[in-house]
């Protein structure tokens, strides 16, 4: 703003330049949706309002500078908008995802909104065999475990287990056994050697872990036999 005096005719003209400096009147994510899928590409625009002369927006996740996406900025009738353009990952459920907008020029002038993300996606799975065993030191006789780790969202509702591509379902005359996460084998033998998985399904899809190989030492060892021939 600009603003002109005048003294009497023939002197000088003056005038005195004043500058508004205006905090963001406020801040607004225009569509807070309540899931997010992991397949999906979204838009998310943040409008923010009543900052003069500039404007400065930023995107935060956790509260820390979110770096992946896509960012476009347009303004207009006293609003400046910016949109995120991004694809969701399992490790964003659960995160809070923020738009800030301040005045650069004026401190503690920031003021944000925010949503609490739900992504769906399939299950992610890794099999291990149980954290008290020694892969290399399991002989015949010993009783072995393995352990299917699952995050997913929605939660699983069916764990399969397999071995050398095979299912296997609880028997516990034969020393199998299976609880939610873990599977047990009683007793093992050599027949027991080879490859285990599991997998978990939700509504998403199914999930198979890689293969973890169960070694198997024989305890007692079969004697080596030779034949040998008439000595005359």
């Amino acid at each position: 703003m600009v603003l002109w005096f005048r003294e009497s005719a023939g002197k000088p003209l003056y005038s005195i330049r004043i500058e508004m400096l205006l905090k963001p009147t406020s801040v607004n994510l225009t569509n807070k949706l309540k899931v997010f899928s992991s397949s999906t590409q979204y838009n998310l625009t943040c409008i923010v309002a009543g900052s003069v002369p500039d404007t400065e927006i930023r995107w935060t996740q956790n509260n820390r500078p979110f770096k992946r996406g896509m960012l476009s900025t347009s303004q207009g009738n006293g609003r400046v908008i910016s949109t995120l353009t991004f694809h969701p990952q399992p490790e964003d459920d659960g995160t809070m995802l923020k738009c800030e907008g301040s005045n650069p020029r004026l401190q503690n002038s920031a003021i944000e909104d925010s949503l609490m993300m739900n992504v769906i996606y399939p299950p992610q799975v890794t099999l291990s065999l149980g954290s008290t065993l020694r892969p290399d030191d399991i002989k015949e006789g010993d009783d072995v475990y393995f352990e299917c780790h699952i995050k997913s969202n929605p939660k699983e509702h069916r764990i399969m287990w397999s071995h050398d591509g095979q299912p296997v379902t609880q028997n516990v005359s034969w020393g199998i056994i299976i609880s939610t996460r873990s599977l047990v084998l009683q007793r093992v033998g050599r027949v027991h050697s080879g490859f285990y998985a599991c997998s978990a399904a939700n509504d998403r899809g199914e999930t198979q872990s890689a293969p973890v190989s169960l070694r198997i030492r024989c305890e007692y060892p079969y004697p080596l036999v030779t034949f040998l021939n008439n000595i005359q």
